[in-house]
C-alpha cells in the first residue's frame, strides 16, 4: 500500500504567522491555488480511500485538489492541539507566558497550555497508520497538517530529529509505503 500524506495549502493563520492549532480557519487565495497545484500532481493517481483531517483548511485542500471526491474526515489527522496558544503570534505567546512559552518549540509540548504535546500527537499519527495497515487498499490519500507529516516521518524512521532540519511547505506530499509489516518513507516532498 502506498500512503500520500498531503500538508493542506495556506491557511490564513499560517499568512498572519499564528498558532493554528485546532482553529477552523479556511485557506487563503494562495492556499486554494496551493491545492490545485497539488491536485494536478494527485490526479494522476487512483486512490481506494481519500482522508482528511476533519480541520477546514485540510478539507479545502482536499476538496480543491481532487474535486468531486468528498474525503472522510478523521480527527485523529488534526494538528496538534495548541490549548490557549491558538490564533496567537510567537511574539505575543512569549509577551503573555515569558520563559515558560519557549519550552513548547524545544519538546512540543503544549500541556502547559491546556493542549497536546508530540507523544500525544505521535499517538493519534500512530492509530491512523494501524487502521491503514488492516485495509486491504493498494492507495490512499490523507490531507492533514504539519505536524502529522512530521510526526509520520518521526514514527517510520525511528527517530526524534530536529524540526529545523525538514522542509515541510504547504501542500508538500509524503509518501510512505507499507511493505514487508512495516513503513518505508518513499518520498518527502513528492511532486512539489
Amino acid at each position: 500500500m502506498k500512503l500520500y500524506l498531503v500538508r493542506h495549502g495556506q491557511s490564513e493563520f499560517n499568512l498572519s504567522r499564528l498558532l493554528s492549532g485546532w482553529a477552523q480557519v479556511s485557506l487563503t487565495e494562495q492556499g486554494f491555488a496551493d491545492a490545485r497545484r497539488v491536485g494536478k500532481y494527485l490526479q494522476q493517481f487512483t486512490f481506494d480511500r481519500i482522508y482528511s483531517s476533519d480541520l477546514l483548511r485540510a478539507v479545502q485542500t482536499a476538496q480543491t485538489a481532487l474535486p468531486g471526491f468528498e474525503p472522510l474526515q478523521l480527527s485523529m489527522l488534526r494538528e496538534a492541539n495548541v490549548g490557549s496558544l491558538q490564533g496567537k503570534s510567537l511574539k505575543e505567546c512569549e509577551q503573555i507566558y515569558g520563559e515558560r512559552f519557549w519550552v513548547v518549540p524545544e519538546g512540543s509540548d503544549y500541556r502547559p497550555f491546556g493542549g497536546e504535546n508530540s507523544d500525544d500527537v505521535r499517538s493519534r499519527v500512530r492509530s491512523f497508520l494501524r487502521l491503514l495497515e488492516s485495509d486491504p487498499c493498494e492507495q490512499v490519500v490523507a490531507f492533514a497538517h504539519e505536524g502529522i507529516l512530521r510526526c509520520a516521518l518521526d514514527l517510520v524512521l525511528g527517530m526524534n530529529y530536529e524540526r529545523h532540519n525538514v522542509r515541510c511547505p504547504n501542500c508538500a506530499v509524503v509518501i510512505l509505503t507499507w511493505m514487508n509489516g512495516h513503513w518505508v518513507l518513499e518520498a518527502w516532498n513528492a511532486g512539489a
